[in-house]
């Protein structure tokens, strides 16, 4: 029987884990027990027998790997992959410290979320023609290795050139585990963002989507309107369809105080249905929707997003008038326009950047 999603973040957070810096002890056993509860829920090994993808020739002969699994698909989409991942690896021991560390929230949570949403799926798929669903855990996303041909995910598409061709969409999670902020109003607080939309068609989903779990707040966002970081950066860069999903930084991120007791379970409960929902739509959704659009914008979807969280402040909030009045202006140039400037698309980070310094 596998964990429940709880177990698993404590589990890949403790101590047994030390920080799961890759090629150390604490990555294998945090890799064993991914492939154990990949297992456990019914999700088959992608390379025949084996789950793993090793990563040979990284720097310092260190020793890495992928974890895939997948969940067959039915009818003429077998063939035909979504992908959902997070990675797994995170910054390991800390010896000035003399302490570990945990990544719960990078990126232990969305492990544990993408774990239990397959599981979900796996329980009750759509009994109609649908793809198969690629569940991956990829390695060295971290340092010494982030934005390097080294990455885990850059090996990937690298070695699976045919696979990564059959993947419709790939939805990466990073950093889900938190609220945004402490207090907040809950439409701050249970909101994460989703990046990459626009660059296909996938939008009339992710509206259907917008509701479905009751408590939870998807944000669309462009992906301009938000800092590149992170393993979906592979596949914007050879233009295949992506959804980036994130909680942004908290005040605890890369440091020893990521623990597991820090993060909001009844926020990621509700993510693991939307991730799971998520699965069986786009399982299903027409081919038409995953074409790769390069210059695919989001500016009207981005202003929405920031409007909805702007307006949930505190009425004391610096500006929040003048911000407000802005966002209003912005998006009747959208209806005129259908996106925004270039001069004026730089202003949405500017917001975004605000929204984090509100919660932080």
């Amino acid at each position: 029987m596998a964990d429940s999603t709880l177990q698993i973040i404590h589990y890949l957070a403790s101590r047994y884990c030390a920080g799961r810096r890759t090629g150390t002890g604490g990555w294998k056993r945090a890799q064993e027990y991914i492939i154990q509860q990949m297992q456990d829920l019914g999700i088959l090994p992608f390379y025949g027998e084996s789950y793993l993808q090793p990563l040979p020739h990284l720097p310092e002969n260190i020793e890495g790997a992928n974890i895939l699994g997948y969940i067959p698909g039915k009818g003429r989409l077998k063939n035909r992959y979504i992908m959902i991942e997070a990675h797994y690896d995170h910054l390991g021991t800390d010896d000035d410290e003399l302490g570990y560390y945990p990544g719960a929230d990078d990126n232990a949570a969305a492990v544990g979320i993408i774990l239990r949403a397959a599981g979900h799926f796996h329980a009750d798929p759509p009994q109609a023609d649908r793809r198969s669903i690629l569940v991956a855990c990829f390695d060295a996303e971290e340092p010494p290795f982030f934005n390097s041909p080294h990455m885990g995910v850059e090996r990937f598409c690298e070695a699976n050139p045919e696979v990564l061709n059959a993947i419709d969409l790939a939805v990466f999670l990073d950093l889900m585990g938190h609220g945004l902020g402490t207090g907040t109003h809950e439409k701050i607080m249970d909101s994460f963002f989703l990046i990459g939309g626009e660059k296909c068609g996938i939008g009339p989903v992710l509206n259907q989507l917008e509701t479905s779990v009751e408590g939870i707040y998807p944000r669309r966002m462009g992906i301009h309107a938000v800092p590149p970081s992170g393993n979906y950066i592979a596949f914007k860069n050879r233009e295949r369809p992506f959804i980036f999903a994130t909680s942004g930084r908290n005040h605890f991120y890369h440091t020893l105080f990521d623990s597991a007791e820090k993060l909001d379970y009844p926020k990621i409960n509700r993510l693991v249905l939307y991730f799971s929902y998520l699965l069986r739509d786009l399982s299903t959704a027409p081919r038409k929707y995953f074409t790769y659009i390069p210059k695919g914008a989001a500016d009207a979807e981005s202003l929405k997003s920031l409007k909805e969280m702007f307006r949930v402040m505190d009425p004391e909030t610096p500006n929040l008038e003048k911000i407000l009045n802005y966002i209003e202006k912005a998006e009747k140039i959208c209806e005129t326009n259908g996106n925004l400037p270039l001069p004026e698309q730089s202003k949405l980070l500017h917001l975004v950047k605000l929204i984090e310094q509100y919660v932080s």
